[in-house]
């Protein structure tokens, strides 16, 4: 959940305060690697590219749709990754959109044969806009429902640059990592003489993979992955943590976000959030297609709708044609 202004009035409320919303979230973390760390940028035998899409709250008007594109690209002679996606979030009905295109890079040291290191950075252009026609201030109401407002004079779109980076660290089998979002601290207010800069969103995720079946890791058929994922930006944060089985080319797991017995905004409004219920299918063109559904545990209830995500990603070239490329056990679906 994006701790938020309620949808009906989202828009109002980041226009006429100097807010600071959170950035667009994914259940599927693991699904969009170089949105969760530029580190991970090139973590694939080769080449990649994913399709990602997030309905969020449909229960309650239009709620929060996410659209994101990616493509990255391993090279292994100079033990480097570069990749790009374009991401865009809309939320509530008047249309409060964002859109970022990034490129990004990483550079992989390895330690030695088992272990490795992972840095990563990425440049990224973004805009954010929303619909003015449907607005209507307080000052409107009490006179008369006058046709405009008296606010101070505010713009229909600002852009600007943002700057992340990244570190990995993993074994065969154990993978943690952080990264560190807007570093610059960008300007995003709607406000000509306004002040809102966006705050660093820290993310940091630990996972570790086994084998299940009986076999060693490496000859393993059926593995499990724990792993934990834990965001914080400005006076918000939330954990993610879960598990998800791989039998051969079939994937399912649960996860749960919330804080609940560490942080309580109130007394009785625990931080709970969602149980995620997540499957998966690859085919054997290494097409891989991953469906989950945020079941609402929170005080909002089902009524919500949830939120549904999908993701779409393929892979080539195909697993052991060219022993050059090393295996890559870093995290991703």
């Amino acid at each position: 959940m994006r701790v938020r202004i309620p949808l009906l009035f989202a828009c109002v409320g980041v226009l006429a305060l100097d807010a600071q919303a959170q950035d667009p979230q994914l259940s599927q973390f693991y699904a969009a690697p170089l949105y969760l760390n530029p580190a991970l940028t090139g973590n694939t035998y080769q080449d990649r590219i994913g399709l990602n899409y997030r309905q969020q709250w449909p229960g309650i008007g239009p709620g929060f749709q996410t659209y994101m594109v990616n493509y990255d690209h391993r090279s292994e002679p100079i033990h480097s990754g570069i990749g790009a996606y374009i991401m865009r979030d809309q939320a509530g009905s008047y249309a409060l959109s964002f859109t970022q295109a990034a490129l990004s890079y990483s550079y992989e040291a390895r330690i030695n044969r088992r272990k490795a290191i992972r840095a990563g950075l990425r440049l990224g252009y973004t805009m954010r806009s929303y619909d003015p026609s449907h607005l209507l201030f307080a000052d409107q109401v009490i006179r008369d429902n006058a046709p405009t407002s008296v606010e101070p004079t505010m713009l229909q779109d600002v852009s600007y640059f943002d700057a992340s980076g990244g570190l990995m660290y993993f074994t065969e089998q154990f993978w943690c990592g952080i990264s560190m979002n807007h570093l610059n601290q960008p300007q995003e207010t709607f406000f000509l003489d306004g002040d809102a800069k966006l705050p660093v969103r820290t993310s940091v995720d630990v996972g570790y993979r086994f084998a299940v079946d009986g076999k060693t890791f490496k000859r393993s058929q059926t593995t499990m992955t724990f792993a934990t994922h834990y965001k914080a930006q400005g006076k918000w944060d939330q954990l993610d943590f879960g598990a998800y089985i791989d039998h051969k080319q079939i994937m399912w797991g649960m996860w749960y976000r919330g804080l609940p017995a560490l942080k309580a905004y109130q007394p009785g409004y625990p931080n709970d959030d969602s149980v995620i219920l997540m499957a998966g299918y690859e085919t054997e063109y290494q097409l891989k297609l991953v469906y989950s559904y945020d079941v609402t545990v929170s005080k909002m209830t089902m009524k919500t709708g949830g939120a549904h995500e999908v993701s779409l990603i393929y892979e080539w070239p195909r697993k052991g044609k060219n022993r050059k490329y090393r295996a890559v056990p870093c995290p991703k679906f």
